[in-house]
């Protein structure tokens, strides 16, 4: 019993006469009922039998038999039986091409017979296909996706977020997806489906991450009283790749007209710096950046500075004012980081 485990390949069987007979080579193939197969297409995972039939020599003939295989990917050749001339398959692989019977005799004149097997099969995506990748901003890649059954599979693109393609459309066929000039909006999660007449097979994911300068989105100015023991909220959106290293400053004054420094803020009882990733639906690549002002006081007003840096990119900050107001702003508690409700005394 024979188990095939490689694809693209074709038998041959291999008979050396000692005389010079004339020789009628019979070659066929049969299904786990006996039922001789033209054109050969079993589904993956039946038994079959191969059977190379010398018509023509007598009894008192010698011979031998040989049954050897050639793979078409690489071009080796196996000895897979001898002196038999039937050879059984054992659970075949999906797309096993072109079996040869070849009968050769003392003379060297050889005979071929030749006859196909396609084993159906459901498609199967290959590891060979594209996996997690990353590039930068402005390049072109090229994905690919690797996928085997009979029929051929037909294969199909699309974003896991259901969003368009480069090419605009939702989804695109073929086994190559090109992506030009890419930005921070290629990045996410793609998908490679592979269907065929038989079913759909496995899906193949991956991730392309598109390395992009930092930029911030934040509030222009917050206000709130002060001298009530009432905290304030300052939030802003991080968009960066690789994920930015985030810091908060705050805008002094140096005792003279117009000399300022900046001092950098830490977790401490007067500030609360949090960092939370958003709903892919609310952004992607981003972090939202919060800073709580515990107890706001006079001393507290002023300019506050969020500043992001990311190796190879050049850092990006951004600044919030943070005013004085007559009405007191209370927050409410468990308040969800995406949100500015709050109450107006």
């Amino acid at each position: 019993m024979t188990r095939i485990s490689h694809f693209f390949v074709y038998i041959i069987c291999i008979s050396i006469s000692l005389i010079n007979a004339e020789t009628i080579p019979r070659f066929d193939m049969r299904d786990k009922d006996g039922i001789i197969f033209d054109p050969i297409a079993p589904r993956a995972g039946e038994r079959l039998v191969a059977t190379c039939t010398l018509v023509g020599l007598t009894p008192n003939d010698k011979r031998h038999v040989e049954w050897s295989l050639e793979r078409f990917n690489d071009g080796k050749n196996f000895t897979l039986a001898v002196d038999t001339d039937v050879l059984q398959f054992n659970q075949p692989v999906p797309r096993l091409q072109a079996i040869h019977g070849r009968l050769t005799d003392t003379n060297l004149r050889e005979v071929y017979s030749t006859r196909f097997l396609n084993v159906i099969s459901e498609p199967v995506v290959l590891e060979s296909s594209t996996k997690d990748i990353e590039v930068n901003d402005g390049d072109s890649v090229t994905l690919i996706c690797n996928a085997q059954g009979y029929p051929t599979p037909n294969i199909e693109w699309q974003k896991a977020d259901a969003q368009p393609l480069g090419s605009g459309h939702i989804r695109q066929v073929g086994s190559q997806l090109h992506l030009y000039h890419v930005t921070s909006r290629d990045s996410g999660i793609y998908k490679c489906l592979a269907s065929n007449l038989v079913g759909f097979g496995s899906e193949w994911t991956l991730k392309l991450s598109v390395r992009f300068r930092p930029y911030i989105y934040c509030q222009r100015e917050v206000g709130q009283a002060t001298d009530f023991q009432v905290d304030v909220y300052m939030e802003c959106y991080v968009y960066g790749y690789p994920p930015p290293k985030i810091s908060w400053r705050k805008e002094r004054s140096a005792g003279l007209p117009n000399m300022k420094y900046d001092k950098d803020i830490w977790n401490s009882q007067k500030y609360l710096i949090e960092a939370t990733i958003p709903e892919m639906s609310i952004c992607t690549d981003c972090i939202l950046s919060r800073l709580t002002i515990i107890n706001v006081e006079q001393a507290d007003l002023g300019n506050y500075y969020i500043n992001a840096t990311s190796p190879g990119f050049l850092s990006e900050y951004g600044r919030i004012n943070l005013y004085r107001k007559k009405n007191i702003i209370i927050y409410l508690k468990k308040k969800p980081i995406t949100s500015n409700y709050f109450w107006s005394i």
